[in-house]
This record gives structure tokens, sequence and C-alpha cells, in this order.
């Protein structure tokens, strides 16, 4: 594959994980999610019988996926918006540019190496969440499901960092703005979502199976990556819901006829859009990359 073979891509991972600073990472994030496991059991109590063995190991295997989405955006913003402006603080970027590397070569090369180690992360935390399916509940198509949403989680916060990385002339300001981003789209979609849905809920007898007006509300709750667990949780396949609302998924919907008897899990929609989204925000990335710094020049 050309992104292996990807200078960029070998740098970076060549840098990342030598020494201890690849280590102390994700020593420190298996530590955080151990104590979390630690927390759960004493909730459980010391008296777990059988019959609530399942219940308790599905519950013990999302808050684990909670809990990784949560560091992954934690941890993401920080490498992915100062990949481009750290080269021009180091003064290394003019090397870049005058190598025979493309725009994209660089952005994506970047934006591998770190989703990678974001994946390894994850891939670190096996050992724990092998605890839940033991216990039952939580089986192995939850914890692939769940993989790809934190995987693709990280995708699009890299590709957004990387983008403003390339925007912004300084690290400390495309970090801020970036972790700013992540903030505003978590919690703003939940509160849009919230307010749109008591708006709907209020005309949900004069609606059609699917308005169109509600694409906005169905789009940012499925592009948030908490809201997907949730309904990997519940096990909704094609419907996304709300307290007093449920509106049919027109991709899911899409493919569930076009595939007969196949039943698409929604989380599908997410991933397809975040890969969507995330290579257009690598689009405009590789397009600002060497244009800002042109300007800037002037």
């Amino acid at each position: 594959m050309r992104i292996l073979s990807n200078p960029i891509t070998v740098k970076e991972l060549r840098s990342r994980m030598r020494g201890l600073r690849a280590i102390l990472p994700m020593v420190g994030y298996l530590v955080v999610l151990g104590i979390f496991i630690l927390t759960r059991f004493a909730a459980f109590g010391s008296q777990l019988h059988y019959t609530d063995l399942a219940n308790s190991g599905r519950e013990l295997g999302f808050w684990l996926l909670y809990a990784q989405i949560f560091l992954v955006l934690l941890l993401s913003p920080a490498y992915a918006a100062s990949a481009i402006t750290v080269e021009k603080e180091r003064e290394t970027f003019e090397t870049i540019q005058a190598t025979l590397l493309t725009s994209w070569d660089i952005v994506s090369g970047k934006v591998f190496s770190g989703v990678s180690y974001a994946v390894l992360l994850v891939l670190s935390s096996l050992p724990l969440l092998s605890l839940s399916i033991w216990m039952g509940g939580f089986d192995f198509v939850h914890l692939i499901w769940g993989f790809l949403v934190i995987a693709v989680a990280a995708l699009v916060v890299s590709a957004a960092g990387i983008m403003l990385s390339t925007v912004f002339a300084r690290s400390y300001v495309a970090t801020g703005v970036t972790y700013g981003v992540v903030i505003v789209g978590m919690a703003g979609s939940f509160a849009f979502n919230s307010i749109l849905e008591m708006f709907y809920s209020s005309r949900v007898g004069s609606m059609p199976a699917f308005p169109w007006f509600s694409v906005p509300q169905w789009f940012t709750f499925t592009m948030n990556p908490f809201s997907m667990l949730m309904v990997l949780d519940r096990g909704d396949v094609s419907m996304y819901r709300g307290s007093t609302l449920a509106l049919n998924n027109p991709l899911i919907e899409w493919l569930s006829k076009s595939l007969a008897s196949v039943h698409v899990p929604y989380v599908f929609a997410h991933v397809a859009l975040s890969l969507l989204v995330a290579f257009f925000l690598l689009f405009l990335a590789s397009y600002f990359l060497f244009r800002t710094s042109r300007e800037g020049n002037k």
C-alpha cells in the first residue's frame, strides 16, 4: 500500500515509537482504564448473582468503550493539531516542500501515523475488554463495531486537527481551536438534537415516515460517536431514537431494501459518513498546506 511506503508515515511512526514517548502514554492509558474497571466492579457489589452477570458484563464493556472514546478524543488533537505547525516552528517545512511529495502525501502520512497510534492504544485494551466478554452480554460484534466507532472518531478528529494545523501558524492556537471544535461538536450535537427532538415530538402525528427537514438532526446524531455507542448498546438496527421519537434512517433503509434480508447496523452509517467527512477534511488540508505557506511568505 502506498500509505505504508509513504516517507512521512515511516518517519512519523519511527519517531513516535522510539523510546518512552510511545510506552508512557500507553501505560497511562491502560492504568486509567484499569482504575475505571476497579471502580465499576466496586459498583457491582460483592454479591453478584449469576443472573446479573451478563447485564454487568454488557454494562462494563460499553462503559469501557465510552472511556476509550473519551481518552482518544482527549489525546488525538494534541498530536494532530501540531503536526504541520511544528514543522514550521522547527523551520523544517521548507525542506518538506522541496521534496517530491505531494500535499496529499504529507497530510495523509501525518494522519495515518497518528491514527495508527490511537488504534494501537485501543488494541492494547483487549485484555481488559475480554473481562466483559467473559462475563457475557458483550460479544465480539459489539467489540468490532465499538472499535470501528473509536477508530473513525480518531480519524475525523485527526483530520480536523491536521486541517487546522495547515490554517494556523502556531501550535498552541491550532491545538486550542481543535479542542474547542471537538468540545463544541460533542456537546453541541447533543443540545441540538434535544431541541429538535422536542420540536419534532410536538408534530409527530403529522410528519411522514422520514421528514427531510429532520436531516440536520439525523446527521449530527449519526456523526456523534457517543450517540452511536448508545445506539449499539440498545441494539437498534434501522432507527435512531430519542426519548419520545423514532425516525427512519434513510441510508440504512435504502441498504436494507437493496440487500433484501441482510440487516445493516446503524453504526455502519456512522462509519461511512465519518470516512467521507475525514477525507473531505484531508482534502481541505492538502489544499491549504502549501497555499497558506506561500501566502504567509508574501
